[in-house]
């Protein structure tokens, strides 16, 4: 097989007849390649938190991150029981106790809250250092409640309270806090919860239309971790249905109706999401390679090429997420369409390379001499293409968002190794075909389909004015409609629809006024007291913006432990009372004595809330952090919100707004609170972030575009040498991006935080072809004007057919379940599209009046078969 004299060859035709003399060991180290990285595919996963693929430069978003490892996750998987219109609560209270029993004992489970404790244990632990809790204005309204004045209205107060409906839910608190101090600590905890309704008798979180009865389960492991989501929910789901199961052992035989039960929050959703990508990636592998193949089959109607376009691309593939498993063990949401990309791109280069091939050997080259004229030609042109279009994709490498790097390197790598598997390949697939070809003494029919490619280019370069002109117009038409292109940054439309997990977070923002979208205030200090003191400080001005209706809930660690300055006013006014008898416990026990028995009540019952307020009113120490050890309610409650850190102590004011509101954004009174409290206290949270988020979303969007902008020209100039050249075949790309633009106004389609980076993707795919189009004409320019014009439209077959298979492959991603990444796919089909409309038409009108002006002579009338053309070789 090998030649006994080749002429002087450059390196890729000496790969390429390297490759053919060499074909069995190609494939042998191909496929040895192919397994290993097959097996380091196996290993990859999933990641589809958010959290991951955010900038780690940002203040706010630093602040949020750190706050999330020091006090853990806010996520919680929700369970929401749903009761039957005009049931009872009652029995469906039982059922939630028992299902909270069962979910406790779950191995993936750290903690179950849906109720606040016994109210009677909470008040108890509370009871002692209630007082407190007191403001000035609190002070003087408990001093004229325990006037006598006060006493004998407040009994005439419980007489009433306890001839109503409510009173036999209320009868036990009632008696440890005859006086209604507990007031002081439920506020605290209604506080912490956001605004949660709450049934007091009994404690449970109880929607306010008494509706739905809320379970807030706190998994042991983030949601990112789907092997554990899918654990949890099995295990979840497991309890629910036996607890569904022992409805009649509840409710009774002539119970109510059974409720209906829901899992969402976080967790549900991270794995559905996770199914979702895997399903998407399968999709659109399987989808793109079908389609691209099907597409191969018509250009070149034959079953063999098929396999020259499939072998390659798969090899590319392989190796890519093998690369992936190597650099990154982890894939996510940004990297879903990363096998779309690379079907549509790898794919150029076969039809480009094949496609010269088979008119080298139409116009009757031998098979050695029509591979090396190949690789001599479009095979550099190819090499150019892929290391420009890597270029830009690794462009997004200066990005500061993580799944966007990971996208750009994945996906730039991968064009880089299909790039490789093309150019040793697809000369070893010829060469194996050739041998098996001569051994059945029987060569191929050849055929390349044009798609009416020809016809067009043709008659653009028979009137080319005239086609420059309208192509003018389009551009002017279509530049003067990018004002109206329109921006959507909210990250949740681009979530799929009918997600579970998003929808009970719904129900429970409908339902509880509280959707848990807190923002948050943190602060730092070295000292617990002096913190403490900022705290509560900073906790004042945020409750004037629940005064003022702009938030819903203000909690702290102070709405538990008092700051020491207003302890210390407190203890002092405590001593001052019971020294001067406003506070003195003998006069209030026999006032309020004598004023039940005054309306035929007895006064024992009372008895251990007396005891409980002697407690408070005695009080003459103030109350630490430690003192509530010994509750774990109480203990959980606090380590929301005050933990020791390596440099001292953090704290945490939660700012929770009305349900559905502020979420993409913080009101600016929570801003101005921020910026007049100091630099030491930082304002973060989830809408916050957000913001940020979309802000740098466009800065980095035109920064990559910009940056792969330069990187291909600089790449096209340092190819052709010349700068005209390389301004020719950026030409297509510059105008065929204008009338994307311009289009995704006519059909409606607005940018995004995913499709805006198409416009970066478009310059890696769009150069390409205007690359391939000049090249040929650089390399025909000096032969006869029919060889220029035919040159030309041949080229312009390739380019047509490899634009439609990029508009395939990339079609695929309009298949996913992400609106984000279905606008992807419908901007890139129309990116790639009119860049090659742009290619096929105004180019070659250009470069036609150039060759008129420099030779004055016009394109031939006809040349070959403008459909096709076909002979026999391999």
């Amino acid at each position: 097989m090998m030649s006994p004299q080749r002429p002087k060859l450059g390196v890729l035709q000496r790969l390429a007849l390297w490759a053919h003399d060499h074909y069995r060991a190609v494939f042998v180290g191909f496929g040895i390649l192919l397994l290993v990285a097959l097996a380091l595919a196996s290993r990859l996963r999933f990641d589809t938190d958010v959290l991951n693929l955010l900038p780690r430069k940002d203040p706010v978003i630093n602040a949020y991150m750190d706050t999330l490892r020091d006090f853990g996750t806010f996520d919680y998987l929700m369970i929401t029981v749903r009761l039957p219109e005009g049931a009872t609560v009652a029995p469906y209270e039982s059922f939630v106790d028992r299902l909270g029993e069962r979910l406790e004992v779950i191995e993936q489970v750290s903690s179950v809250d849906y109720r606040i404790g016994e109210p009677i244990e909470l008040v108890e632990s509370f009871f002692p250092y209630a007082l407190l809790f007191l403001d000035q204005a609190g002070r003087a309204a408990l001093t004229e409640r325990l006037s006598d004045e006060g006493i004998e209205r407040r009994v005439q107060d419980l007489k009433r309270l306890l001839t109503t409906p409510q009173a036999l839910a209320m009868k036990d608190l009632v008696k440890i806090d005859p006086f209604g101090i507990a007031q002081i600590v439920t506020g605290g905890l209604t506080a912490r919860r956001g605004g949660l309704a709450i049934d007091w008798s009994s404690g449970y979180f109880l929607s306010k239309d008494r509706q739905v009865l809320l379970l807030l389960v706190k998994p042991n492991k983030a949601p990112q971790n789907i092997a554990f989501d899918r654990e949890l929910v099995a295990a979840t789901q497991m309890a629910i249905d036996s607890t569904l199961a022992e409805w009649e052992e509840i409710a009774g035989t002539d119970g109510p109706p059974t409720p209906t039960v829901r899992s969402g929050g976080p967790y549900v959703t991270a794995l559905i999401d996770a199914a979702a990508i895997q399903g998407d990636m399968t999709v659109n592998m399987v989808s793109s390679m079908a389609l691209v193949l099907l597409l191969f089959l018509i250009a070149f109607r034959r079953l063999g090429p098929l396999t020259y376009a499939f072998v390659p691309l798969a090899a590319g593939l392989v190796l890519t997420f093998g690369f992936s498993a190597i650099a990154f063990g982890t894939l996510s949401t940004a990297t879903s369409g990363t096998a779309a990309l690379l079907i549509g791109l790898g794919i150029d280069f076969i039809i480009v390379s094949y496609g010269r091939f088979v008119e080298e050997r139409n116009a009757g080259a031998g098979f050695e001499t029509a591979l090396a004229k190949t690789m001599g030609t479009s095979g550099r042109a190819v090499v150019v293409g892929a290391v420009t279009t890597a270029a830009t994709f690794y462009a997004f490498t200066f990005t500061d968002f993580r799944g966007l790097r990971q996208m750009g390197v994945l996906t730039g790598t991968g064009i880089l190794l299909c790039m490789a598997a093309v150019l040793l390949l697809l000369p070893a697939m010829l060469a194996w075909s050739e041998d098996h070809s001569r051994r059945r003494r029987r060569a191929p029919r050849l055929y390349l389909h044009s798609f009416g490619s020809e016809r067009v280019i043709a008659l653009c370069m028979r009137h080319p004015r005239l086609v420059l002109a309208i192509g003018l117009l389009v551009t002017v038409g279509a530049a003067t409609q990018l004002h109206r292109l329109s921006f959507e940054d909210n990250w949740r439309s681009m979530r799929p629809a009918g997600n579970e997990g998003v929808e009970v977070e719904h129900e429970v923002a409908e339902s509880f006024d509280s959707d848990f979208d807190f923002m948050m205030l943190v602060l730092e200090g070295e000292e617990i007291e002096p913190l403490l003191e900022r705290t509560a400080e900073v906790s004042r001005k945020a409750q004037a913006l629940v005064d003022s209706g702009v938030m819903n809930g203000v909690s702290s660690v102070t709405s538990f432990v008092p700051p020491p300055s207003a302890q210390r006013e407190a203890l002092e006014w405590l001593k001052a009372g019971r020294d001067d008898g406003r506070l003195d416990m003998q006069r209030i026990r026999a006032t309020f004595s004598q004023a039940l028995v005054a309306l035929n009540r007895r006064v024992e019952p009372f008895g251990r809330g007396l005891d409980l307020l002697e407690r408070a009113l005695a009080a003459d120490q103030p109350v630490r952090v430690e003192d509530f050890g010994g509750n774990r309610q109480v203990r959980q409650l606090l380590d929301r919100a005050l933990l020791p850190v390596e440099s001292g102590w953090k704290s945490v004011v939660y700012l929770y707004p009305p349900a559905e509101v502020y979420r993409r954004q913080a009101p600016q009174e929570v801003r101005d609170l921020a910026e007049e409290m100091g630099e030491d206290v930082m304002l973060t949270g989830a809408n916050l972030v957000n913001e940020r988020m979309r802000k740098r979303v466009r800065r980095d969007a035109w920064v990559a575009a910009l940056l792969g902008t330069f990187i291909v020209g600089l790449l096209l100039w340092l190819d052709f040498r010349s700068l005209r050249a390389a301004i020719l075949a950026l030409m297509p790309l510059a105008v065929g991006v204008i009338w994307m633009l311009g289009g995704m106004v006519l059909l409606g389609i607005a940018m995004n935080f995913m499709n805006i980076f198409v416009t970066t993707m478009i310059i890696g795919i769009g150069v390409d072809y205007g690359l391939h189009m000049v090249h040929r004409y650089y390399e025909v320019r000096k032969t006869t004007v029919g060889r220029i014009y035919d040159g030309l439209r041949r080229t312009g077959n390739a380019i047509v057919v490899a634009a439609l298979s990029t508009m395939v492959g990339f079609g695929s991603m309009s298949l996913s379940q992400y609106p984000g990444l279905r606008t992807t796919g419908y901007v890139a089909i129309l990116g790639a599209a009119l860049t090659a409309v742009v290619a096929i038409t105004l180019l070659p009108a250009y470069l036609s009046l150039r060759v008129q002006r420099r030779l004055g002579e016009f394109p031939p009338a006809s040349t070959a078969d403008p459909v096709a053309t076909t002979s026999t070789g391999s």
